[in-house]
């Protein structure tokens, strides 16, 4: 039961993610807020509605970025692993410290 809730949360979220992120929602907030003032409109209710439609599209943005990022960090691991004569240790290196990443750009094993 949970799974299928969650899977019609990520599309929803994925579809409002893509609309807000689209150049025309941004022109489309302003015309709104315009006409909102325009009419007369509290402004409380105005500030309190863009705070909160801020705080949930950042979310629902920042967590599709987090699957891309996913996404993509396992197609590069996938193609250093593929590749002859490169360095394994490099793949899944956005796990490690950044200490760890320096000795391993020096070309020193971590913890040498």
């Amino acid at each position: 039961m949970i799974r299928p809730l969650y899977r019609a949360t990520r599309h929803v979220s994925n579809l409002i993610a893509d609309a807000a992120g689209h150049p025309a929602a941004q022109l489309g907030v302003l015309v709104l807020c315009i006409g909102w003032w325009a009419l007369g409109g509290s402004e409380t209710v105005l500030a309190s509605s863009v705070s909160i439609g801020s705080f949930v599209l950042t979310q629902m943005v920042l967590n599709q970025q987090r699957r891309r990022e996913l996404a993509l960090q396992l197609k590069i691991d996938e193609l250093i692993l593929s590749k002859r004569g490169a360095r394994d240790e490099v793949a899944g290196i956005e796990s490690k410290t950044e200490a760890e990443i320096e000795e391993i750009r020096a070309g020193r094993e971590p913890g040498e």
